[in-house]
């Protein structure tokens, strides 16, 4: 009837082909590629004799699950063992390779997941082993037991017969109950590293004598995600695209069909160039060949993943190394990515990852795919400007310090004051005041030199008391020579231009070493018989000194009397009541003043008229001239610009320096 189906002879001599995933399959714990913490647990229960009644294997998929439970059951029944290398020659270990052992049971349990499975396995488990030495049972897929086959399951597994041991495999732990879980040993199988999946299939390509290319084994590594099962199926596509004679980087590329690949690169190379057209005409492809633009999106933030990893390693080559070793790219990648994101920063590149990301997830929810894709590629290149504060402080500083403060610039949160000035007290703890500092000060309405003079005198005084060359900075002096210095007659010298007895002998020490032995000195509070011991040192004269009194009024001093009971006599005789009222009510610590705001700001600026000068005003002038001109140098920045162009609005603020801070 069939006489014309015969096969031929050639049909008959031909072997049967087995492809590499089954004709590679490891027969032992030597074979096992990549699981060594999970190899070297099941050793060592075996050589020490304790073995568990159940075990449970987890891991991804061809991790090697299934082929390390055949393993175990050949190690167990085995002639020679319990043994760590079976002998794969006894009765045991072939039928065990042949799937065909009357004492290994391997079980699918996707589809027998019933209850009453189960209650046949414990049946069958009621039994001793028929010629082995132990009776086992292999569960694949174990997860997919129902609720009732596992509770029915349960005490026979907990407490099952001397001969039986259970092997669970399963892929997903976590769909395993806590109660099964909790009665087995548990052994993770890890995926497997690419390296180690390239390194095997070179090393079966070799045994068959085939070609192969290095790039192209580690493009099939990578493309296997850490299943080596995959990676062998993956080489099985290579070689049948070549006739199985060669395994070269075209052809892997060409086998493997890595859908999109170069639109991707284009999405990834327009983002970064800021190429809004390059990045529609992309999309407009994606849309013409049917692709999935959430897969697209997803392989095109991985781009964005490389570059941020191969970013973060910087120039140092052992770090370099190991990003490449984590990314597991082809050195043309490397290449490819380094070169496209030199420009860019790494906070940039976050944010894109980021919106790419969540677009991926975002656009299987619209109806609008395209588009939804489009606009997210226009807010990508939008984001590829960015720059993360650091980066921002590094570039706006990267041209100097403005004196003690370092500028940086930061988004406006308040509306913009006047320009912050450092503290005047601190100006105090500098040796001596910088000439380029007084050389540059006006000096409107003041003598020539007055504040050169008066900054020499507060620089030799502040090496002897710190706290009097404060003073003295803060008090108002109309004008200063060898001969002559006046203090005056305003509210702030009330508390600045009074001097204990210590400080007036410091004083009129600097005074002396200046050269300033007969100057004469007017609205300055004095104590008792500091005139008479500075004129007995210094006066040309026999004994007298000529000072002003505060009011202004000239008065002549013998030695043998003291200045400041002359001054206060004067100021106080017929009317001390009223004196003392005027004191008060000029006093700025006193009652509060009735004065504006401005009206004290005029106060405190050089108009060089009846309120006089201060060397902490001069100063705190100079401070804020230079750092308004430092200012606007840093707002002509092309950064600055540029920030200010997209709508920001930026703030120039000044950061103490650590020397400062200490």
């Amino acid at each position: 009837m069939f006489e014309d189906f015969n096969e031929s002879a050639e049909q008959v001599s031909r072997p049967e082909y087995q492809v590499l995933a089954r004709r590679t399959r490891p027969q032992s714990f030597s074979q096992l590629v990549g699981q060594e913490s999970a190899v070297k647990a099941i050793e060592g229960m075996i050589a020490c004799g304790r073995i568990p009644h159940a075990f449970l294997f987890t891991g991804t998929r061809g991790t090697g699950k299934t082929s390390s439970a055949r393993i175990l059951a050949k190690s167990l029944c085995c002639e020679k063992g319990p043994t760590l290398s079976p002998c794969q020659t006894c009765t045991h270990c072939v039928q065990i390779t042949a799937c065909a052992h009357e004492d290994v049971y391997e079980i699918d349990g996707a589809s027998h997941t019933g209850v009453d499975n189960i209650r046949e396995l414990r049946e069958s488990a009621r039994f001793f082993p028929q010629s082995s030495r132990y009776k086992i049972f292999i569960i694949d897929e174990v997860h997919m037991l129902s609720i009732g086959a596992f509770n029915a399951l349960l005490k026979t597994l907990e407490e099952p017969p001397p001969q039986v041991i259970f092997i669970l495999a399963t892929t997903e732990l976590h769909k395993v109950p806590v109660t099964v879980r909790s009665r087995c040993m548990i052994l993770s199988f890890r995926k497997i590293d690419p390296s180690s999946i390239a390194q095997h299939l070179a090393t079966l390509l070799e045994k068959d004598a085939i070609p192969h290319s290095a790039d192209a084994l580690q493009l099939v590594a990578r493309e296997a995600k850490g299943s080596l099962r995959d990676a062998l199926s993956l080489l099985e596509q290579v070689l049948a695209l070549g006739q199985h004679r060669a395994v070269t980087l075209e052809s892997a590329r060409a086998a493997l069909s890595v859908m999109g690949e170069g639109l991707c690169q284009n999405l990834f190379v327009g983002i970064l160039r800021k190429d809004g057209q390059q990045c529609l005409e992309a999309i407009a492809e994606i849309d013409a060949s049917s692709l999935d633009y959430g897969h697209i999106l997803e392989l095109t933030s991985l781009l964005f993943r490389s570059a941020i990893v191969l970013k973060q390693s910087g120039q140092d080559n052992a770090r370099r190394i190991r990003a490449n070793e984590l990314l597991n790219l082809l050195p043309t990648e490397i290449e490819f990515v380094t070169r496209e994101t030199d420009k860019t920063s790494l906070a940039a590149l976050i944010e894109i990852y980021r919106a790419l990301s969540q677009a991926a997830r975002d656009v299987l929810r619209t109806n609008s795919q395209k588009a939804w894709t489009e606009v997210t590629v226009m807010d990508c290149i939008s984001r590829a400007e960015w720059l993360s504060a650091e980066e921002l402080m590094g570039l706006v500083s990267g041209a100097g310090v403005l004196g003690t403060s370092a500028p940086t610039i930061a988004h406006q949160l308040t509306p913009t004051g006047t320009n912050a000035s450092p503290n005047p007290n601190l100006n105090a703890t500098r040796a001596n005041p910088s000439p380029a500092l007084t050389s540059s000060t006006p000096k409107t309405a003041t003598e020539s030199g007055l504040i050169e003079s008066f900054s020499e005198l507060v620089g030799l005084i502040q090496h002897k008391n710190l706290q009097l060359a404060v003073k003295l900075k803060h008090a108002k002096i109309a004008s200063f020579t060898p001969q002559r210095l006046v203090f005056t007659d305003c509210a702030e010298n009330k508390l600045f231009a009074q001097l204990t007895q210590q400080e007036a002998e410091v004083f009129f020490s600097a005074l002396g070493e200046m050269g300033c032995a007969g100057c004469q000195l007017e609205g300055i509070s004095l104590p008792s018989g500091t005139a008479k011991q500075f004129a007995s040192k210094t006066a040309s004269g026999p004994g007298e000194q000529l000072v002003r009194s505060a009011t202004g009024a000239p008065s002549q001093f013998p030695a043998s009397e003291g200045m400041q009971q002359s001054t206060v006599k004067q100021r106080t005789a017929n009317k001390p009541l009223e004196t003392i009222q005027n004191l008060v009510r000029e006093d700025p610590f006193g009652n509060p003043s009735k004065k504006t705001v401005d009206q004290k700001k005029n106060e405190l600026h050089l108009n060089g008229g009846e309120g006089g000068v201060s060397l902490a005003a001069v100063e705190q002038a100079e401070e804020s001239r230079r750092w308004k001109a430092r200012q606007d140098e840093i707002r002509t920045r092309p950064l600055v610009r540029k920030l200010e162009s997209l709508g920001a609005e930026v703030e120039v603020l000044p950061l103490k320096s650590k020397e400062r801070q200490r």
